[in-house]
C-alpha cells in the first residue's frame, strides 16, 4: 500500500509569500544605498567664442575653480574685452543660465602655447560632483603670460557640492547653493565714493 503523501512544510503560497518578502528586502536595502556613480554629460565650450577674459585673482593660487549659475557671476568671472572690429559676444547669452551651469578652470601660464587645461569629465558620487581636470602647464620659460580657460555645460543643479580634482587630488570643492561658487573668492569690487 502506498504511503499517504507528505506535505512539504511550505505550501506553494508559503513559497510565494517568502518570495516576495525576499524580493521587497531587496528593493529596501537598494532603495537605502547612496546612488551608484555616474557620468554627467557635459558641453564643452571654447573661451574663444566670446570677447572677454577671466578677471584677476590671487597669485597664490594656481587654479581658479567656479561653478557659475547666473549672468551675474559669469559678470563677476569675466570682464568684456571690447576691441575696434570685434563682432563675438563678450558672454553667452542670459537665458543659457536657465537650464545649464558653467563650470569653469583657469590659470595662468607662459604664453608659448605649450600648456594643456581641460576638463575631461564629471561624474556624480552619492549626490556630489566630481569634476575631473587635465591640467598639464608648460615647464618651458616664456617672455609673457596669459591666463588660460576651460568651459564645459552641465544640466542645471539645485543642490550638491563640487569638487575639482586634478593629477588625483582634490584642489577645490564648492557649494553653489550655499554661497561658495568660486575658488579661491574673487576681491570685492572697488566702489568709487
Amino acid at each position: 500500500m502506498p504511503s499517504p503523501r507528505r506535505h512539504s512544510p511550505l505550501s506553494r503560497r508559503g513559497l510565494l509569500a517568502l518570495s516576495l518578502h525576499a524580493v521587497g528586502s531587496m528593493i529596501a536595502v537598494h532603495a537605502a544605498e547612496p546612488a551608484a556613480a555616474g557620468p554627467i554629460p557635459l558641453r564643452r565650450d571654447d573661451p574663444a567664442r566670446y570677447q572677454n577674459f577671466v578677471v584677476n585673482w590671487d597669485a597664490g593660487t594656481e587654479l581658479l575653480c567656479a561653478v557659475v549659475s547666473t549672468p551675474d557671476d559669469y559678470a563677476r568671472l569675466f570682464h568684456p574685452a571690447p576691441v575696434i572690429g570685434g563682432k563675438k559676444p563678450f558672454a553667452p547669452p542670459d537665458d543659457a543660465f536657465t537650464k545649464e551651469q558653467l563650470l569653469v578652470v583657469a590659470r595662468v601660464v607662459g604664453g608659448d602655447g605649450g600648456s594643456v587645461l581641460e576638463i575631461k569629465r564629471v561624474v556624480e558620487k552619492e549626490g556630489a560632483l566630481e569634476v575631473h581636470v587635465d591640467d598639464r602647464p608648460t615647464t618651458n620659460r616664456a617672455s609673457f603670460t596669459v591666463k588660460q580657460a576651460a568651459l564645459a555645460w552641465i544640466p542645471l543643479r539645485d543642490a550638491g557640492q563640487v569638487t575639482f580634482v586634478a593629477k588625483g587630488e582634490a584642489i577645490a570643492t564648492l557649494d553653489p547653493a550655499a554661497g561658495t561658487w568660486i575658488s579661491p573668492p574673487l576681491p570685492e569690487p572697488v566702489t568709487a565714493e
